[in-house]
């Protein structure tokens, strides 16, 4: 009995060996779109149409295996907040925007792997639903105003902008979401994805002492990307 479990020990590690080995050089490299969002002291809400920019992306995912994938991104993007759309704070009339330059490392855990054959055509397209986490940094250059009445300024303002003397700030992020990749073949591929991003830091959008000083900021990604991949192409793992 011992030598029969020693003997499945040791089939299943050449097994999760030999997987891990035949994908390994499974690189996808692609481009992505993205409307962006922000919450903080201007705009506690995370989502508002009225703030809504964009932003764009490149990534490389290495594929360990069909369920786990390693990926590195940049991102750039606008975010931007007014008081005026939120109504609590519209007496305030502060408005902001920054540009965001972000670097971050994520590890995908695939939630598994459908087949679509349709009759009219010899191509396969495996859709995969997918979670993601990972860490990164963001520089940010937050161009924080008020707008309102000079004669209201000192009441309203508790420091002049921009807050401590600078705007430039790098932060760490924490990315996390879900997305569904579509692979058309063995080649291509596009994605959907959403995001969200904590910030460990008051300032993504200038204000702090201004507004909340007790609670950080987010910034929010939804995109679709097209991908390609280089070397190896994707399959399905037996």
């Amino acid at each position: 009995m011992k030598k029969l479990v020693l003997a499945f020990l040791c089939l299943s590690v050449q097994s999760v060996q030999a997987q891990f080995s035949e994908n390994r050089k499974s690189l996808e490299v692609g481009i992505g779109a993205y409307a962006t969002n922000y919450s903080g002291d201007i705009a506690p809400d995370p989502v508002s149409t009225a703030q809504t920019r964009v932003g764009a992306g490149t990534f490389v995912r290495l594929h360990l295996n069909n369920f786990f994938q390693v990926r590195g991104q940049l991102f750039a993007g606008r975010l931007a907040g007014d008081d005026k759309n939120h109504a609590p704070n519209a007496g305030r009339q502060v408005r902001f925007s920054t540009t965001v330059l972000e670097g971050s490392v994520l590890l995908e855990g695939s939630l598994g792997i459908f087949k679509y054959e349709p009759v009219t055509s010899n191509i396969t397209y495996h859709f995969v639903p997918y979670l993601f986490a990972g860490a990164g940094a963001a520089r940010v250059d937050a161009r924080a105003s008020y707008y309102g009445p000079e004669d209201k300024r000192d009441r309203l303002l508790k420091e002049p902008f921009p807050e401590g003397g600078e705007s430039t700030h790098v932060l760490l992020v924490t990315p996390f979401g879900m997305g569904l990749r579509v692979i058309a073949g063995d080649r291509l591929g596009c994605g959907f994805e959403m995001s969200a991003r904590p910030v460990y830091s008051d300032l993504l959008d200038g204000v702090s002492r201004n507004g909340n000083p007790g609670t950080n900021d987010w910034y929010y990604t939804l995109g679709v990307s097209i991908s390609y991949f280089i070397g190896k192409p994707w399959r399905v793992s037996n």
